[in-house]
Protein backbone atom coordinates (compact mmCIF):
# COMPACT_ATOMS: atom_id res chain seq x y z
CA UNK A 1 0.00 0.00 0.00
CA UNK A 2 1.03 3.52 -0.91
CA UNK A 3 2.71 6.06 1.94
CA UNK A 4 1.14 9.75 2.20
CA UNK A 5 3.06 12.07 3.58
CA UNK A 6 2.48 12.12 7.88
CA UNK A 7 -0.81 14.76 8.31
CA UNK A 8 -1.12 15.44 4.95
CA UNK A 9 -4.67 15.65 3.53
CA UNK A 10 -3.97 12.71 1.70
CA UNK A 11 -3.52 10.69 4.56
CA UNK A 12 -7.01 11.95 6.40
CA UNK A 13 -8.77 11.60 2.64
CA UNK A 14 -7.42 8.01 3.21
CA UNK A 15 -9.09 7.25 6.20
CA UNK A 16 -12.11 8.41 5.30
CA UNK A 17 -12.14 6.52 2.18
CA UNK A 18 -11.60 3.35 4.31
CA UNK A 19 -14.83 4.38 6.28
CA UNK A 20 -16.64 4.65 3.14
CA UNK A 21 -15.22 1.09 2.18
CA UNK A 22 -15.12 -0.73 5.28
CA UNK A 23 -18.60 -2.38 4.93
CA UNK A 24 -17.57 -4.08 1.56
CA UNK A 25 -19.64 -1.66 -0.11
CA UNK A 26 -19.26 1.85 -1.91
CA UNK A 27 -22.36 3.56 -1.06
CA UNK A 28 -23.07 6.93 -2.96
CA UNK A 29 -25.02 8.62 -0.14
CA UNK A 30 -22.14 8.48 2.33
CA UNK A 31 -19.79 10.41 -0.06
CA UNK A 32 -23.14 13.09 -0.89
CA UNK A 33 -22.90 13.37 2.89
CA UNK A 34 -19.18 14.58 2.94
CA UNK A 35 -19.96 16.45 0.33
CA UNK A 36 -22.97 18.20 1.71
CA UNK A 37 -21.32 18.81 4.91
CA UNK A 38 -18.01 20.11 2.76
CA UNK A 39 -16.11 17.90 4.68
CA UNK A 40 -13.35 17.83 1.97
CA UNK A 41 -12.39 21.02 2.69
CA UNK A 42 -12.20 20.57 6.43
CA UNK A 43 -9.12 18.35 5.35
CA UNK A 44 -8.30 20.57 3.10
CA UNK A 45 -8.44 19.07 -0.13
CA UNK A 46 -10.72 18.90 -3.15
CA UNK A 47 -13.17 16.39 -3.84
CA UNK A 48 -11.59 15.62 -7.21
CA UNK A 49 -8.84 14.84 -5.12
CA UNK A 50 -10.60 12.86 -2.20
CA UNK A 51 -12.16 10.72 -5.03
CA UNK A 52 -8.21 10.33 -7.03
CA UNK A 53 -7.64 9.12 -3.06
CA UNK A 54 -10.73 7.19 -3.09
CA UNK A 55 -9.32 5.15 -6.22
CA UNK A 56 -6.14 5.01 -5.16
CA UNK A 57 -7.09 3.07 -2.12
CA UNK A 58 -9.52 0.25 -4.33
CA UNK A 59 -6.35 -0.15 -6.38
CA UNK A 60 -4.08 -0.57 -3.65
CA UNK A 61 -6.38 -2.71 -1.73
CA UNK A 62 -7.21 -4.91 -4.81
CA UNK A 63 -3.03 -5.34 -5.46
CA UNK A 64 -2.97 -6.47 -1.76
CA UNK A 65 -5.65 -8.99 -2.16
CA UNK A 66 -5.45 -12.88 -2.75
CA UNK A 67 -7.37 -14.20 -5.04
CA UNK A 68 -10.53 -13.37 -4.37
CA UNK A 69 -9.93 -12.43 -0.41
CA UNK A 70 -8.82 -8.62 -0.09
CA UNK A 71 -8.29 -8.25 3.60
CA UNK A 72 -9.39 -4.90 3.98
CA UNK A 73 -9.07 -4.25 7.95
CA UNK A 74 -5.91 -6.53 8.33
CA UNK A 75 -4.14 -4.92 11.89
CA UNK A 76 -1.25 -4.50 9.39
CA UNK A 77 -3.02 -2.21 7.25
CA UNK A 78 -4.83 -0.50 10.00
CA UNK A 79 -1.54 0.10 11.82
CA UNK A 80 0.25 2.18 8.64
CA UNK A 81 -3.37 4.28 8.23
CA UNK A 82 -3.46 5.14 11.80
CA UNK A 83 0.34 5.71 11.67
CA UNK A 84 0.12 8.38 9.27
CA UNK A 85 -2.25 11.13 11.26
CA UNK A 86 0.05 11.56 14.27
CA UNK A 87 -1.66 15.08 14.85
CA UNK A 88 -4.10 15.11 18.24
CA UNK A 89 -6.44 17.57 16.31
CA UNK A 90 -6.25 16.06 12.63
CA UNK A 91 -7.13 12.72 14.44
CA UNK A 92 -10.54 14.12 16.00
CA UNK A 93 -11.14 15.71 13.05
CA UNK A 94 -10.66 12.19 11.01
CA UNK A 95 -12.80 10.44 13.45
CA UNK A 96 -15.60 12.83 12.65
CA UNK A 97 -16.00 12.65 9.36
CA UNK A 98 -15.66 8.91 9.64
CA UNK A 99 -18.34 8.83 11.79
CA UNK A 100 -20.20 10.95 9.29
CA UNK A 101 -19.99 8.89 6.67
CA UNK A 102 -20.24 5.60 8.35
CA UNK A 103 -23.80 7.03 9.73
CA UNK A 104 -24.64 8.59 6.66
CA UNK A 105 -26.48 5.28 4.96
CA UNK A 106 -28.48 4.65 8.74
CA UNK A 107 -26.47 1.55 9.37
CA UNK A 108 -23.51 0.44 11.19
CA UNK A 109 -21.81 -2.55 9.69
CA UNK A 110 -19.03 -5.01 11.53
CA UNK A 111 -16.47 -3.87 9.48
CA UNK A 112 -16.76 0.16 10.07
CA UNK A 113 -17.18 -0.38 13.95
CA UNK A 114 -13.55 -2.60 13.73
CA UNK A 115 -12.23 0.28 12.17
CA UNK A 116 -13.85 3.06 14.86
CA UNK A 117 -12.98 0.85 17.38
CA UNK A 118 -9.07 0.14 16.11
CA UNK A 119 -7.94 3.49 15.46
CA UNK A 120 -9.91 5.33 18.97
CA UNK A 121 -8.16 2.68 20.94
CA UNK A 122 -4.90 3.13 18.36
CA UNK A 123 -4.99 6.55 19.16
CA UNK A 124 -6.61 6.70 22.74
CA UNK A 125 -9.14 8.79 21.80
CA UNK A 126 -12.70 8.59 23.77
CA UNK A 127 -15.94 8.54 21.56
CA UNK A 128 -17.62 11.72 23.70
CA UNK A 129 -14.33 13.98 22.83
CA UNK A 130 -15.06 14.13 19.20
CA UNK A 131 -18.22 16.27 20.60
CA UNK A 132 -15.82 18.89 21.69
CA UNK A 133 -13.57 18.45 18.33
Amino acid sequence: MRSYPINSSKALARLIAMAVVADGELDNCEIDRLRELDVFSMLGIEADGFYQVLLELCRDLAVGGHGEHVALLSPHRLEQLADEVSDTKLRKLTLSAMLITIKADGTVSEGEQTLLRYLLERWDIDLDSLRTA
